[in-house]
């Protein structure tokens, strides 16, 4: 990595480790120049201000979920039903985080939509292939006469549905049994397993 880009991650770091620490509001420039150890000038050159630089730190944590739920859906040793209950504990931990901790909310809606729709974006391969995977073992059996990609979208937007139905913006319904049940019981209608 090059020294400029080197100076960028030192930022995005010290950035989110103070938002983490203060949250948004909380937290000045000042105070990620000191956590960051760097002067003001390096800070504008990648940054042109506080809010675009919590725009970034919030992309990246999107990503290293998209990431997380990626690596559930790729191991290959996991069952349909054991995806569909180890996606909604990862769903609360990152809620909790994005809301909690890095004020998430307080993105503009436009910024806030484009990061969800990106991350779900990003989770109709890494679906996509796990189905193909079950469904090539015999352990899944597809109800509805779609390619595997087709599937995935379903899935993710019927769940996205679930997810932000009663319930949406509490942390702890991420981690409930009911979700998990109405999760399955969404996917249920979609693909079949034992």
């Amino acid at each position: 990595m090059s020294k400029r880009g080197e100076t960028r991650e030192v930022i995005l770091d010290a950035a989110e480790k103070v938002f983490f620490q203060n949250g948004f509001e909380k937290t000045s420039v000042k105070m990620i120049l000191e956590q960051a150890q760097i002067v003001t000038g390096s800070f504008y050159h990648f940054f042109p201000s506080k809010e675009a630089l919590f725009e970034a730190v919030t992309e990246r944590f999107l990503e290293a979920y998209a990431e997380r739920i990626s690596g559930i859906l790729g191991n290959e040793a996991l069952s349909m039903k054991q995806i569909v209950r180890m996606i909604p504990e990862e769903l609360g931990k990152s809620a909790e985080t994005f809301y909690n901790v890095l004020q998430g909310d307080k993105l503009h809606w436009t910024v806030r939509n484009a990061l969800h729709d990106r991350t779900l974006e990003a989770m109709v391969h890494p679906l996509a292939g796990a189905l193909a995977r079950l469904k090539a073992k015999g352990e899944i059996i597809s109800r509805l006469d779609a390619d595997d990609v087709t599937l995935a979208r379903i899935l993710i937007k019927g769940a996205e549905a679930v997810v932000h139905g009663e319930g949406s913006g509490s942390t702890e319904w991420f981690r409930s049994e009911t979700l998990r049940e109405k999760l399955a019981a969404f996917w249920a209608c979609i693909v079949q397993w034992e």
